[in-house]
């Protein structure tokens, strides 16, 4: 029997919210997946120790999975944290750092006074019109969550910014995206104490101009919105990830048995491209 995975997925989550919208899983969906995962014996990795896999070949457990959510919206620290953490699981969460506000850990879960989560449309709103704070996490919840070990932090740039969009310049874009993550690697270093070298790309766009510039700042796992099986030969700047839908726990582990296997997993994506 297979003691160690020969590939490891990558799941990727932005909201989960009862409020339906864009990139969203209902509470209850997610509830089932995580359960599903528990109950199946899945290992779910820090993101460390799936480097260490990627990059230097070490064993996982056959069984391995690497949980993520995108941007830092409060609907992680509401919904999706306290059932991580009563099921012993955990999650990396790539935080917008500008986005992320100040004050006193708000409720979460069932508590009294849990905040509103708006629907994606409304979270984009929000940090539209200078409301982020609606919408998106507090440095208090981060440390919180850091704290349980059910959730870690790395980064998703300072303002999610597609540079090919904005600057025409190559020069440009790669000074303005230097900058911009420069000063998400600061504001983790300062509030949670640590050299960041996880890096998830906005809107998953990434050419070999954004691979060195990231290099360069000591970024060394690029996470990306590519669909592909993760295996010991996949190079850490190309980390591929599979997309999660309002399902139930047949159909992630479904998956999950899909991109575990490496010869499956490159079959399926070929033929169904998801």
């Amino acid at each position: 029997m297979t003691t160690s995975a020969n590939a490891v997925p990558v799941l990727m989550y932005h909201h989960v919210t009862p409020h339906p919208g864009l990139v969203t899983v209902s509470p209850r969906a997610f509830q089932v997946q995580m359960t599903s995962l528990a109950r199946r014996g899945y290992t779910t990795l820090s993101a460390d120790r799936f480097f260490d896999f990627l990059h230097h070949g070490r064993d996982v457990p056959a069984k391995s999975v690497l949980i993520t959510f995108d941007d830092g919206y409060l609907d992680n620290y509401v919904h999706a944290y306290p059932v991580l953490r009563e099921l012993g699981l955990r999650a990396t969460l790539f935080a917008v750092t500008g986005w992320i506000g100040n004050g006193p850990a708000r409720p979460f879960g069932e508590r009294d006074g849990a905040p509103h989560c708006p629907n994606h449309r409304a979270c984009k709103a929000a940090i539209a019109d200078g409301r982020a704070d609606e919408a998106m996490l507090r440095w208090t919840e981060i440390e919180t969550m850091e704290a349980s070990g059910a959730v870690e932090i790395h980064c998703h740039t300072h303002t999610h910014t597609r540079w090919d969009k904005t600057l025409a310049d190559p020069i440009a874009r790669r000074t303005a995206l230097a900058r911009d993550l420069t000063r998400s690697k600061e504001a983790l270093r300062q509030r949670l104490g640590r050299e960041e070298r996880h890096l998830c790309w906005p809107q998953g766009y990434f050419d070999d101009d954004y691979v060195a510039v990231a290099q360069q700042l000591g970024f060394e796992a690029l996470y990306t919105t590519r669909k592909h099986v993760n295996t010991r030969r996949t190079p850490p700047t190309d980390i591929g990830r599979i997309v999660t839908k309002e399902r139930n726990g047949d159909w992630l582990l479904r998956r999950l048995s899909l991109y575990s296997s490496p010869l499956l997993g490159r079959l399926y994506t070929a033929l169904r491209g998801e």
